[in-house]
């Protein structure tokens, strides 16, 4: 396959919960997920040990973070995508910044830019300020207010140098995955991952108000002038069922297309929301009642560029106890990944329906990854095996480039993740991470995934380069 132009950017992703650990340091407030590991002991309940966020893998450390810019030199890296820590820099969520957060992170863009490496920053990855999710988190109306003024620190600290700002990631999962899992987990219920209509109805308001605030955001990202370019990155899952004979599985998984992929992506691209998904929830939830005016900002402010996140596509069957009559089929594969079926075909299939459905807008592969467990994870001497995992980005990154041959306006593509790190309700016993982590010694080990993407970046940029 032909060689890349230089304006696609070749990189990896990350979180700030994920990473950075200092959970008390540098005078970081608390987030809801410092809550739902410390006090509410989610992932013990999960994996059977408490697993927190408080060290992670320790990127709070400058010391540290400089080894690993020069592993992503090594890798080869065009563009690195981060998230802020929204309490590192705002410990209450609103009103005193937090100088130390703010220079933490600024010279952290900094480092990154003379490496040659692309700053991607996501703003909101789930970490809400745990004051404020007391206060009703998303459910607050106040939340939007609360996160446009959040990002105007931001842009005011950082947008002299970053172009690339994400508003949110995948608002969706946190909203109607995350927050569930907790809450489930608070009450007892024996099964945390089995949801309910009126669960999925009662979260609706702040699915909304979070599309609201993305839209307010952009706004005030336009209102100051600010170079470079805005965007969400959102959870994209292909909807099929296994056995479309069947009626109810064929509208189960269209209505499962409404609520997780349409939702989102008529919102930013089209200023309005799919009424069949709408209907569903408004059913749950007579009270949820979405006003014009809100609607007119949300097509005001359209989105400068997509991020897409794959992983797989999901496998959708009607089940009357699940929510709105949903549920996922297992996963048929023989060898597992933890996400789902590994179809990089259904990615291609996914970029094409954006291309022709949503009038082809710039998107950037934000997430895009897999984990497969221990039987991917074989040291063999001083490498470690993951052939899984290689074949995996090998297959999605062809499937990224053959959309873009088809005239998918194409920017980027970002491996999840780098490095293995913390995988929330999973804590550390799921890796993801092209460069393995020792969570006791922070000690990094490149992968063989490592390797094969470092060969896949070299090729692309050589084939790309002018003469």
């Amino acid at each position: 396959m032909a060689g890349v132009a230089k304006q696609f950017l070749w990189g990896a992703a990350s979180a700030a919960y994920q990473v950075e650990g200092g959970w008390q340091d540098g005078g970081r407030g608390l987030c809801k997920w410092d809550i739902y590991t410390n006090e509410e002991r989610i992932t013990e309940k999960v994996v059977g040990v408490q697993h927190t966020g408080n060290v992670a893998i320790n990127t709070q450390d400058r010391a540290q973070y400089l080894k690993d810019i020069g592993l992503m030199r090594d890798l080869g890296l065009d563009a690195y995508r981060f998230s802020l820590s929204w309490p590192r820099i705002l410990p209450e969520g609103t009103g005193q910044v937090n100088g130390e957060g703010v220079d933490y992170y600024s010279r952290f863009v900094d480092d990154l830019l003379a490496a040659g490496i692309t700053p991607l920053v996501t703003l909101y990855h789930w970490d809400f300020p745990a004051g404020l999710f007391a206060d009703g988190g998303w459910h607050n109306r106040a939340s939007i207010d609360w996160f446009r003024d959040y990002a105007a620190v931001v842009f005011d600290a950082l947008g002299d140098r970053v172009r690339h700002f994400i508003t949110m990631n995948e608002p969706f999962i946190d909203i109607f995955y995350m927050d569930l899992i907790a809450e489930n987990m608070r009450a007892g219920r024996s099964e945390p991952y089995r949801f309910t209509s009126e669960q999925y109805g009662r979260q609706a308001p702040a699915m909304h108000n979070l599309l609201l605030a993305n839209a307010e955001t952009v706004a005030e990202f336009r209102r100051r002038g600010q170079e470079g370019m805005i965007g969400i990155a959102l959870p994209l899952y292909p909807t099929v069922t296994l056995d479309p004979e069947k009626p109810a599985n064929v509208a189960a998984a269209k209505l499962t297309d409404g609520l997780i992929n349409r939702w989102p992506l008529d919102a930013v691209f089209k200023g309005t929301y799919p009424q069949d998904a709408i209907a569903a929830l408004q059913a749950e939830n007579p009270d949820f009642v979405v006003p014009e005016a809100d609607m007119a900002t949300i097509r005001a402010n359209p989105v400068d560029f997509l991020g897409v996140n794959f992983y797989s596509p999901a496998l959708v069957r009607h089940d009357p106890a699940g929510p709105l009559g949903i549920d996922r089929d297992a996963n048929p594969d023989a060898i597992k990944s933890f996400n789902g079926p590994v179809r990089p075909e259904a990615l291609h299939d996914l970029l094409i329906r954006i291309r022709d459905e949503f009038g082809n807008p710039p998107v950037m592969i934000t997430e895009n990854g897999a984990g497969f467990g221990d039987g991917d994870e074989v040291r063999d001497g001083d490498l470690i095996r993951d052939p899984h995992r290689a074949d995996y980005i090998r297959r999605h990154a062809e499937a990224t480039l053959r959309a873009r041959q088809e005239g998918c306006d194409i920017r980027g593509y970002m491996v999840w993740s780098l490095f293995d790190n913390f995988e929330w309700i999973q804590g550390y016993t799921r890796r993801f991470g092209m460069v393995h982590v020792d969570f006791d010694t922070q000690e990094r080990t490149p992968k063989q995934s490592f390797f094969l993407y470092r060969d896949l970046i070299a090729r692309h940029h050589r084939d790309a380069a002018p003469g």
